[in-house]
C-alpha cells in the first residue's frame, strides 16, 4: 500500500492524451489515474476471473482523488476478498441485531 501510495504521489497529474477512434469526444485521464487504473488492474488479475471485473470498478482510481484513501480502500476491499476469514470472525463476535 505504501508504495502504491508513494507511487500515485510521484506521477504528476498532467493530462495524457486519449487515443483512438473517439479521443476527440473523451476527456483526457491525468497520468495519475492512468497509473492508479493500471495498479487496480494488476490487483484484479490477483483475483479469481469471476471476480476481476467488480473488484475493478470498485477499485477504479477516480481523477482528483487522494491516493493514500483510494490504496486504503482498494488495499481492504482486496483483502476481504482474498482472506475473509478475519472479517468473518469479527462478525460472528457481534451480537444479532434486528434490522
Amino acid at each position: 500500500m505504501r508504495d502504491a501510495v508513494a507511487a500515485l504521489e510521484g506521477v504528476s497529474g498532467t493530462v495524457v492524451p486519449a487515443t483512438g477512434k473517439l479521443a476527440r469526444f473523451m476527456r483526457p485521464p491525468s497520468s495519475r489515474a492512468v497509473l492508479g487504473r493500471e495498479l487496480g488492474a494488476f490487483l484484479a488479475g490477483r483475483l479469481p476471473v469471476n471476480l476481476q471485473d467488480q473488484f475493478a470498478s470498485a477499485a477504479a482510481f477516480a481523477e482528483g482523488e487522494d491516493p493514500e484513501q483510494w490504496a486504503r480502500r482498494t488495499s481492504g476491499l482486496f483483502d476481504l476478498i482474498d482472506d475473509p476469514t478475519r472479517v468473518l470472525a469479527a462478525l460472528d463476535q457481534q451480537d444479532p441485531r434486528e434490522v
